[in-house]
């Protein structure tokens, strides 16, 4: 195609995307991508209709996927026979795994409670791809995104044609029976492996040493993984285009060295490529490598000339994927790969060729990949590094020089000689340990990130048009003051992100869905001040050893921390913790440790729990600023002033009821934030405050039964209540009577566990309440 493909390619994306997306807009931007043909690149009129096809094609084949994404069960079905066909993945006592029905032709997505020790044990040994159970169990809707910005895991499930979670009864190995097939026997190989590693390879090895191998990110601890993320090392933890380089070279000449031909060698390359992309897991990003790396050997083997250019490759992968599976292009790892690739592939006729010195070749290259990848990462993970340029510098060569060979033949090694080779692999561990250290340490540098929250739209049309333009006037090599100014248009695009987001005339107060407790986020207008009532908490019951989970969902690191992010907040002015108990502070070390707390305010009370203690510790480690406030205390902040009615100095009264208790105005809105004040702590505050009203009352306790009674409601009379709550909790929050006395009261509520998080924006006129449905 000479260099041709990647136009077809756009116009196959285009194509997609009018279908997905708005289909007028992406018809106009095809129109005018036609006429940008067609006048600047001088397309004939058979390139013109090769075009158009390429472009109806793909609309017409995405319309199909389309219709046929949608499942054929009720979801009242209760008998299954389940071909499980990839690794499962236990934590403690849950199982997950995805598994296909035989009977229905869906896949699942099938999670199952362990019982005890022994059954785990069981499972560990016997579940593997290629056996068939019948099972009984009950059918669950996946949960959809409850906060702005967050990860909408139905979603995810539905473009992977993925819609119901099986909850079995249980799961009886006895009952079940081997259904190999060649996918399924790759798949145990891949499964034998991994279990290998873990079981004659040193600890702290064996999660990279999967990685790298196998392409399974599942042993790495979600710390490591945030280390190498914050960096923008993240890419080298998985299989990617120059890792199958490594090992196609290594294999190749190994192959040579046998006395095979170098013909007889591609050939060979070819059949076994696609067995190891399902060795290492089908990633996007591998099967992208794989077939890309597949087809330049094809055009090497027999090929016109010998040979298929690189960005033709790429061209005819992205397509060939694209025709297969139209739903790709929503995923993240698809997107990074691609346009990585693409931009890589496009500036090695101009900008790379410039720069032929390795180091200086290692430092552009970086470069591009941050400032390509970096719309992308504030879309989807709000921050991207800028060290990443400097690390990879010693990272890249450390893994796939060191790293990489080093872990592929000691697993060779181990395999046929055994533990005679285990000396071998003591270096190797201690390398491991010492780089995940370093990583660890550099991720902990200020400023090795740049927060700056989810474009909006318009935003990220900005950065593609900004980054094109960078790319076009790199590339006419520029020089001097202009080339200086050319590399300030990227700072100049973060910039204007950065303040539309902090010069903002509108504030917010966000109830974030935390599930059973509160974390309240408000933002007073132009960025004056960033607040955060509590940090929700996961309540954490006693377990037993084989129970407990190393890295399980933690409400701080998993919802408050990316939602504060997705906001752009880098600094919060004030951590409000109002009282001790778990589900009110347990998030609160994430939320310190992910970003800088100027000031920790806590009730002043003599009796403290031991969480609250450990967060005063940590707060005086990083030499934040810790306040105990009691009734009669105040700040202020332009016209918006904030009060605190309880508690009393020095409290003795019980956690719930010494919690700190705030009012104030926004948007000519009255508020009273309560805790989980209770009865008692409503009767002191109604008898030191008669005059006190609210419009909107945060419901204490959740909504609790000892809490919001009739009299508080009568005094404080709210025209909405807003309650905080988990979905079908165990503790019956909100209780029905509160919900009765508010009904009755005829004001409005609003509650966490239904509507997901609720948000009322304000200028300093007025404001308006709005909810992310789930």
């Amino acid at each position: 195609m000479n260099n041709m493909g990647v136009f077809y390619a756009a116009a196959a994306f285009l194509g997609i995307m009018a279908s997905f997306q708005n289909f007028i807009v992406h018809f106009i931007i095809f129109c005018l991508y036609l006429i940008f043909l067609i006048k600047n690149k001088k397309y004939r009129l058979i390139q013109v209709i090769a075009t158009i096809l390429f472009f109806v094609v793909f609309f017409v084949r995405s319309e199909v996927e389309i219709a046929n994404n949608k499942t054929h069960l009720t979801g009242n079905e209760q008998w299954f026979e389940l071909h499980f066909n990839e690794i499962g993945k236990i934590e403690g006592d849950r199982l997950t795994i995805k598994a296909f029905d035989r009977v229905t032709s869906e896949t699942l997505i099938v999670r199952y409670r362990i019982r005890s020790a022994k059954e785990k044990q069981i499972l560990q040994k016997k579940l593997s791809p290629g056996i068939v159970c019948r099972v009984k169990g009950k059918l669950e809707e996946p949960s959809s995104s409850t906060n702005e910005n967050a990860f909408d895991y139905k979603k995810y499930l539905q473009q992977n044609h993925i819609y119901w979670i099986l909850k079995p009864e249980q799961l009886d190995m006895d009952t079940c029976r081997p259904k190999p097939s060649f996918l399924t026997i790759l798949r145990k190989i891949r499964a034998d492996g991994i279990h290998y590693l873990q079981a004659y390879f040193p600890k702290e090895t064996v999660p990279l040493a999967a990685a790298l191998l196998f392409g399974t990110s599942d042993l790495l601890s979600s710390d490591t993984m945030d280390d190498y993320r914050n960096l923008g090392l993240v890419h080298l933890l998985a299989i990617s285009g120059l890792h199958i380089a490594i090992i196609v070279a290594i294999v190749n000449f190994l192959l040579l060295r046998m006395g095979i031909t170098r013909e007889k060698s591609f050939v060979m390359l070819i059949v076994c490529l696609p067995v190891y992309c399902i060795l290492t897991g089908a990633s996007p990003s591998v099967n992208r490598s794989v077939l890309m790396t597949m087809l330049l050997l094809i055009g090497k083997r027999w090929g016109k000339n010998g040979k298929l250019t690189p960005l033709d490759a790429i061209s005819l992968t992205f397509l060939l994927y694209l025709f297969v599976s139209p739903l790709a292009i929503f995923n993240i790892g698809f997107q990074l790969s691609f346009l990585v690739t693409f931009a890589l592939l496009i500036s090695s006729f101009y900008i790379l060729k410039r720069n032929e010195h390795p180091i200086s070749l290692l430092l552009v290259t970086s470069f591009l990949s941050m400032i390509i990848t970096a719309p992308l990462l504030l879309y989807f993970f709000f921050e991207f590094s800028i060290i990443s340029l400097l690390v990879n510098l010693l990272y890249i060569p450390l893994f796939n020089v060191i790293l990489l060979p080093y872990v592929l033949f000691g697993f060779l090694f181990h395999l046929l000689f055994g533990s005679i080779v285990n000396p071998l692999l003591k270096p190797l561990d201690l390398l491991i340990i010492f780089t995940n250290q370093v990583t660890e340490k550099i991720s902990m540098l200020p400023w090795n990130t740049v927060i700056l929250g989810r474009p909006s739209l318009p935003l990220v049309f900005l950065y593609c048009w900004g980054i094109f333009l960078f790319f076009v006037l790199w590339e006419k090599g520029v020089s001097g003051v202009r080339k200086l100014l050319l590399f300030l248009l990227p700072c100049t695009l973060c910039i204007g992100q950065w303040a539309v987001t902090n010069f903002s005339s509108q504030g917010e107060v966000t109830f974030l869905d935390v599930g059973q407790g509160d974390s309240i986020y408000i933002r007073l207008p132009y960025g004056k001040g960033h607040y955060l009532i509590d940090t929700g908490g996961t309540i954490s019951f006693e377990k037993k050893p084989w129970q407990q989970v190393n890295d399980g969902y933690e409400v701080g690191e998993d919802t408050v921390v990316p939602f504060l992010k997705s906001k752009g907040v880098t600094t919060i002015d004030k951590l409000i913790l109002t009282h001790g108990d778990a589900d009110h502070v347990g998030g609160a070390k994430a939320v310190m440790r992910e970003l800088k707390v100027r000031e920790i305010v806590l009730p002043d009370i003599k009796n403290r729990s031991s969480l609250e203690a450990e967060l005063i510790q940590l707060g005086q480690q990083k030499q934040t600023a810790i306040r105990y406030v009691h009734e009669g205390e105040s700040w202020q902040v332009d016209e918006n002033r904030f009060y605190i009615l309880s508690p009393k100095e020095n409290s003795t009264l019980t956690s719930n009821n010494a919690s700190i208790v705030l009012y104030t105005v926004l948007g000519k809105t009255s508020w009273l934030f309560t805790g989980d004040l209770e009865k008692e702590g409503e009767l002191v505050l109604m008898q030191k405050y008669p005059q006190l009203s609210a419009d909107v009352l945060k419901v204490g306790h959740h909504g609790s039964h000892s809490s919001t009674t009739e009299l508080f409601l009568e005094q404080i009379a709210p025209k909405m209540a807003v309650i905080s709550a988990g979905k079908n909790n165990s503790f019956g929050h909100p209780h029905p009577e509160v919900i009765e006395r508010l009904e009755r009261k005829k004001i409005n509520i609003l509650r966490t566990d239904i509507t997901g998080a609720i948000t009322f924006t304000f200028n300093k006129e007025s404001g308006t309440f709005s909810v992310h449905h789930p």
